[in-house]
């Protein structure tokens, strides 16, 4: 409730967070903001995963296809980079490509986005993203975090769905403005997926 407090994170009986502290800031802030941001002399503002998510890190995404309510809509961020241009500023968002999140419309762990999803059917479409061990509930997850499933980034669905030049993820958001990516632990992705985005 107030900056001076510690964050804390409300855990389950093995140790998973189930909630997190959320601490306010949007698009519109930054945009609120644009003028003394300019002053500081600053020409590119690059931000967190801004994608839809359940934490408050944002780096277990759910839906790389909409910005979290949170922070606003793709219409919030296209504002911003408009506005933001105007001062010469461009914006950067952080493509998290290697994890996704296992409460999201791909993995789907807790049937939040209906029946479907690679944890809880194996005719999804998402099914060849990731690696089980035994499914459905031992997988490979990022760094052995289970809230965090590593997708395989060379899987041919998983290669349209990012890179399509007509539809894919980076297209979609290079065409609302975005000026480039910052590739969250880009030492853990393959050197074909790097080539390929870039």
């Amino acid at each position: 409730s107030s900056w001076d407090e510690k964050p804390i994170y409300i855990k389950n009986d093995v140790g998973e967070i189930v909630l997190w502290d959320f601490f306010g800031g949007n698009l519109d802030g930054i945009i609120k903001k644009l003028d003394y941001i300019d002053s500081l002399g600053v020409d590119i503002i690059y931000l967190n995963p801004i994608f839809e998510a359940v934490s408050n890190h944002k780096y277990d995404a759910a839906d790389y296809s909409k910005v979290d309510m949170m922070y606003g809509t793709q219409n919030t961020l296209e504002k911003l980079v408009k506005k933001a241009g105007e001062y010469g500023i461009k914006i950067m968002l952080d493509g998290v490509f290697s994890h996704i999140g296992q409460d999201s419309i791909y993995f789907n762990r807790f049937k939040n986005y209906g029946e479907s999803g690679a944890f809880n059917d194996k005719n999804s479409p998402f099914f060849s993203w990731f690696n089980f061990e035994e499914y459905p509930n031992k997988y490979e997850s990022w760094w052995g975090n289970e809230s965090l499933p590593c997708v395989n980034e060379l899987d041919s669905s998983y290669l349209d769905f990012m890179l399509n030049e007509k539809d894919g993820i980076i297209t979609r958001w290079m065409k609302a403005g975005i000026a480039g990516w910052r590739l969250d632990v880009a030492d853990e992705l393959p050197d074909e997926f790097i080539k390929r985005l870039k």
